[in-house]
């Protein structure tokens, strides 16, 4: 396999998370879509404000983790989703594939319940896409 491919695969599945990312967009109320990978660094991100996605990044992988540890104490063994309830809205993180957390970053008004169905809807999506890529 050559290295051309390699860089066609890799942006033809950049294409298709930033598509992604945008589809969440679309969901009332949601304000930032990203993902982490397992470093705290923001690989993709679409938004509709400035964000500090340094800091998005590494908060998401802290508490993510520290909510998995949590969870594990309590006989619960793998975190789907963690849901932080703030002032302003809130902040969904979900697993995709190898380390990598899909956020969503949402207003107080957010429906929910229609953040948590879209995320669910779309992590299979998004796991598909990093196993190809990461079998690649």
């Amino acid at each position: 396999m050559s290295n051309i491919h390699l860089i066609n695969t890799r942006k033809s599945n950049s294409g298709e998370i930033d598509s992604i990312l945008r589809n969440l967009m679309s969901t009332q109320g949601v304000t930032a879509a990203a993902i982490v990978d397992s470093d705290g660094f923001v690989t993709h991100i679409q938004r509709d404000s400035e964000i500090n996605t340094d800091a998005i990044g590494a908060s998401v992988q802290v508490v993510f983790g520290a909510a998995a540890r949590s969870a594990q104490h309590v006989g619960h063994h793998s975190t789907n989703m963690v849901i932080c309830e703030n002032t302003e809205g809130y902040i969904l993180s979900t697993p995709i594939e190898a380390g990598f957390i899909l956020a969503v970053v949402t207003q107080r008004d957010a429906l929910l319940g229609r953040v948590r169905f879209e995320l669910k809807e779309t992590i299979p999506v998004l796991k598909k896409l990093f196993n190809n890529f990461l079998s690649n």
